[in-house]
């Protein structure tokens, strides 16, 4: 399959994004959504309430309720209600759930090797600071809606 070369910063974004999908459905050993994966990795960082994280990821409290009710279902998380406010869940990562985001992990390893062939190391720090600079004005804009 050809591709076209993107010729804007619209396309070569799009494409990008489409790559980063197509990447993602191929390290999938879960067979896990999207929203899910996005849950386990804010959980990687440590415990959290579902409110937090709906708030993190811009879901609703009813996405974020399913979502972690089949994560719960799976054995990638427990819940635990909170010591200050036994309404809320302190839902955290199990070991089964390190240990498939662990999996993806290495499989993303090739994307990162894949970035290291095409791009020299000026240009690897460029990318990385041009695309946090972006991540922290999506998650921004986001986290205020």
């Amino acid at each position: 399959m050809k591709l076209n070369k993107p010729s804007s910063l619209y396309e070569a974004l799009m494409y990008l994004q489409c790559e980063f999908v197509a990447e993602r459905n191929r390290v999938n050993p879960g067979s896990i959504t999207w929203q899910q994966f996005d849950i386990l990795t804010v959980l990687r960082t440590g415990a959290s309430m579902p409110s937090q994280i709906g708030q993190r990821l811009g879901m609703s409290r009813s996405k974020v309720s399913k979502n972690l009710s089949r994560l719960r279902d799976l054995g990638y998380i427990r819940q635990m209600p909170d010591t200050h406010d036994r309404r809320e869940l302190e839902t955290s990562l199990t070991q089964d759930g390190r240990d498939m985001l662990d999996i993806i992990d290495q499989q993303h390893k090739t994307l990162e090797e894949d970035a290291r062939q095409v791009w020299s190391e000026d240009e690897q720090k460029e990318f990385a600071a041009l695309a946090n600079r972006l991540i922290a004005k999506l998650r921004q804009e986001r986290v205020a809606q």
